[in-house]
């Protein structure tokens, strides 16, 4: 009991002399508005801590230096204790005129933002209850409390790129005050690095061009030039921007520190605070000032030169299902989905110069910064196919600073396709594609190995029915007919008819009794070509839900085999044989095709590996033999002979 007694009589003594000291992130000065007051807090490396708090004066447009004109309160206190938490700091603050404490929890969001959360002041009487009392007093910090945001007077801008990038055009509206969107076409936001900058310095400010509209007296003309003080994510999904307003002197802190929100998946949207505070942002939709942004192209190229006439319509790019590619004389467009809601990249390619099958193009995208030169390489058009190389891009900037350097020289040359050995062709295909005559044709039955949910199975096409055998409507078949087959015959030889189970069973009169069945998938032939020794086809399924188009990688192995390998999306792997169906080498299904044709079937087998595409198809003469053809050949073989016999 004597040693407690002893121990306890030096304990008042640490709580006299108890203190901690500053250091990086906390110290500095910082500008905080709170309560409709503005705040200078200064963090001291000795441990203090003076807070001044200032009230505008009525009608000032800027405030003085250092305050808002009248004084109302000043707060001058201690750092008693300072403990590192998961995520933030904790501050036990001793304030030296009420002689009471506070908790502060400060996050340190970026290395120009604090953001802090502060209990009342409470008294405390003896050690033993001090103690008790700063766990009790930082517990009753509510987590659902607003965010008091400190801003850095001694400041270094941030990396923005994540938050914003690009050029806009954008429409704004204020809360209070206003009575509608302004949408003034001049309205610009431009968040660019300037070229030639270093890549650490890329995009650390962006710069915001309001136009003023004639009919909103909410509405202004301002071209502000914003500095990005960091970005951070809250638990909600929000991202918060802080910015300064780089034309605003430092002697106005009241406009020159704001705040930003938006989403991720709401990049168009933005709200911003009026005041150095982001506590009035809720979300993009919800702020003192509303903006809405549209990507527009950085600038207008105009073309000089034509693109082939054959050229010309809308094409879907195999690498890439989700982009649509309208082409005319001049121009390729581009639009592609960069996620699935709904937000679009538009790409323009603009015809500058024309040699052989190569085109140089200026090539500017929507929500950009800058134009580049690019280089395609286009291949003659066959069938519904569009085959293409793309050249690496080059900054268009630079042959401006360098007028006597050729572009074409230097875009087109063969080093910009990159040194890659293993390379392929890309592919444009015309959607939708002109049903065109397939390679090869005949009866056959099939085998197939693949992913279990890659496989052809029954099913009746845009039916909800799997297994239509399975109750309802059948038909009786001997199971040794039941087979799996796959047609291209008559005049249906521009798709392939696919049949899970087919009964090949006829009836006593000759005729197949699963003669009114319909087949399971139907592919049409869209184009069809041989590249890097191996032949390749594009079927085109209406039916598909998903991807409508896919490759094929086909080949003949002996006088009654075809093998195929289909792709797991619209692109054939580079890997990708007729052997394959694994998912890594790109393909989902393999297809073992034996020739199948009975002696009343009338469907030979054609076969034409893609050597020469734009060959014409009736110049294979492959037309079916039968009696209303030969007949009339027979008779009038008979009457030349004669012709000639009477003649000599």
């Amino acid at each position: 009991m004597l040693i407690l007694l002893f121990g306890l009589s030096f304990l008042p003594l640490t709580v006299g002399i108890g203190g901690c000291t500053f250091d990086r992130p906390l110290l500095g000065e910082y500008y905080s508005y709170e309560n409709g007051l503005e705040a200078h807090s200064s963090f001291k490396e000795n441990g203090d801590i003076d807070r001044l708090f200032y009230r505008r004066e009525s009608g000032a447009g800027a405030t003085r230096k250092d305050s808002g004109g009248f004084l109302v309160n000043r707060d001058i206190g201690e750092c008693f204790q300072l403990t590192l938490k998961l995520n933030y700091y904790e501050l036990i603050y001793r304030d030296k005129s009420q002689s009471c404490f506070q908790c502060y929890q400060m996050f340190n969001r970026t290395k120009n933002i604090i953001q802090i959360r502060k209990s009342s002041c409470g008294e405390t009487t003896s050690l033993v209850t001090n103690q008790m009392n700063f766990d009790e007093l930082c517990r009753s910090i509510d987590e659902q409390s607003e965010f008091i945001t400190l801003f850095s007077k001694s400041y270094s801008a941030e990396e923005c790129r994540a938050t914003i990038y690009g050029t806009y055009h954008f429409t704004y509206e204020f809360r209070e005050g206003g009575i509608g969107i302004c949408d003034n076409p001049t309205s610009r936001l431009i968040s660019c690095p300037d070229p030639g900058t270093p890549f650490e310095s890329i995009n650390q400010r962006f710069r915001m061009k309001y136009g003023y509209c004639k009919y909103l007296t909410s509405s202004f003309d301002a071209d502000q030039l914003n500095q990005c003080l960091g970005s951070w994510l809250t638990n909600d999904g929000n991202i918060i921007t802080a910015f300064a307003n780089e034309r605003v002197g430092s002697e106005r802190w009241y406009d020159k520190f704001r705040c930003m929100l938006t989403r991720k998946d709401q990049p168009q949207w933005f709200a911003k605070s009026l005041f150095a505070e982001c506590s009035s942002l809720s979300s993009p939709t919800d702020g003192p000032e509303k903006v809405i942004i549209t990507p527009i192209i950085p600038e207008e190229p105009i073309a000089s030169c034509y693109f082939p006439s054959n050229l010309t319509g809308q094409w879907i790019n195999t690498a890439n299902v989700n982009a649509r590619v309208l082409i005319n004389s001049t121009h390729i467009h581009e639009i592609a989905k960069v996620n699935n809601r709904g937000w679009l990249r538009e790409t323009y390619y603009v015809c500058q110069q024309t040699s052989r099958s190569q085109y140089l193009v200026k090539s500017v995208t929507k929500g950009e910064c800058f134009s580049y030169y690019i280089c395609f390489d286009f291949k003659d058009r066959h069938h519904n196919i569009l085959r293409y190389r793309k050249s690496k891009s080059f900054m268009s900037n630079l042959y401006n600073l360098f007028p006597n350097r050729d572009p074409f020289y230097e875009v087109c040359s063969w080093t910009s396709f990159g040194n890659d050995a293993n390379w392929k062709y890309q592919v444009f295909v015309l959607d939708p594609p002109a049903p065109i005559e397939c390679p090869f044709t005949g009866m056959w039955t099939f085998k197939q190995v693949g992913q279990p949910n890659s496989l052809i199975q029954t099913r009746i096409r845009g039916g909800i029915t799997p297994r239509p055998r399975d109750h309802g409507w059948f038909i009786t078949c001997d199971p040794q007919y039941m087979v799996s087959q796959w047609t291209i015959c008559g005049d249906q030889t521009k798709s392939m008819f696919a049949d899970r189970e087919y009964c090949r069973q006829l009836d006593p009169y000759g005729t197949p009794i699963g003669v009114y069945e319909q087949p399971d998938y139907i592919y049409q032939c869209a184009g069809y070509w041989r590249e890097d020794s191996r032949s390749y086809l594009i079927t085109y399924d209406r039916d598909d839900p998903y991807i409508n188009f896919k490759c094929w990688v086909y080949e003949r192995i002996d006088l009654f085999k075809i093998y195929l390998s289909r792709s797991a999306g619209s692109f054939c792997g580079f890997n990708q044989t007729s052997q394959s169906y694994e998912a890594q080498d790109g393909a989902d299904l393999k297809i073992e095709l034996e020739e199948a044709e009975r002696i009343h079937d009338d469907c030979p087998i054609r076969y034409d590996d893609g050597r020469n595409p734009w060959q014409i198809v009736d110049e294979f003469l492959f037309y079916y033999a039968s009696a209303t053809t030969l007949i009339p050949s027979l008779f009038i073989y008979i009457f030349l002979i004669i012709l000639i016999l009477n003649f000599f």
